[in-house]
């Protein structure tokens, strides 16, 4: 399985602005272009429940009539079942709850599977163990930084689309690139490619792992 990952980041290594409960683009509108088309290349997409909250929307490419199917990493489960995202049977929703048995505070839609897949060691691997029974074949990592960190920590994600904002936001409490977290075994990165537009910088990186 393919599993690669785009986000945007500040030159202070943020990711979005402090303290907000709703969508807020650090990046340009061909940032967000670049995002869309790399949903094309991926039959699944996988973010957390802060990224949920902030976007409770279909997470589409370009062609609306291909639906992934949509992964979201949550520890409470207190995610909000009426939000647009869950109004369409027709796009499979599976939720990966990081607490054992932990029971949602509303009943999900019948479309929406959840799994219990404990937050420790081994964790992402039954997770990607699951997407795979699932059929999907290229996975699209969209965030957070605290997902991030774990799939690098994992040492499964192979590629990161990175566009580089030239902005500071200069908060300490934004969230940032790998939430703030330290990487034990940072993995060697090669730039695949680069390319300047207007004032942002769009990289593919790949990561290898020792």
């Amino acid at each position: 399985m393919r599993v690669f990952a785009c986000m945007a980041t500040t030159l202070d290594g943020k990711i979005g602005p402090a303290n907000v409960d709703h969508f807020v683009a650090i990046g340009s509108k061909y940032d967000m272009e670049n995002l869309i088309s790399l949903r094309d290349e991926a039959d699944g997409i996988l973010f957390g429940a802060s990224t949920f909250r902030t976007w409770p929307k279909v997470h589409r490419g370009n062609n609306p009539k291909r639906n992934a199917h949509h992964f979201i990493m949550s520890r409470s489960l207190d995610l909000d079942f009426q939000a647009e995202l869950f109004q369409y049977p027709e796009i499979p929703i599976t939720i990966f709850s990081g607490t054992e048995n932990i029971t949602p505070g509303q009943p999900p839609p019948d479309h929406v599977e959840v799994i219990s897949i404990p937050d420790q060691p081994g964790q992402i691997d039954l997770i990607l163990k699951h997407v795979a029974q699932c059929g999907v074949e290229s996975l699209l990592i969209e965030g957070g930084g605290h997902i991030l960190h774990k799939f690098i920590t994992a040492q499964v994600l192979e590629e990161l689309y990175l566009t580089l904002v030239p902005t500071v936001i200069g908060n300490e409490r934004a969230p940032a690139l790998l939430g703030g977290q330290r990487l034990a075994t940072p993995p060697q990165i090669k730039i695949r490619n680069s390319r300047q537009f207007e004032d942002e910088t769009f990289l593919h990186l790949e990561f290898k792992y020792t």
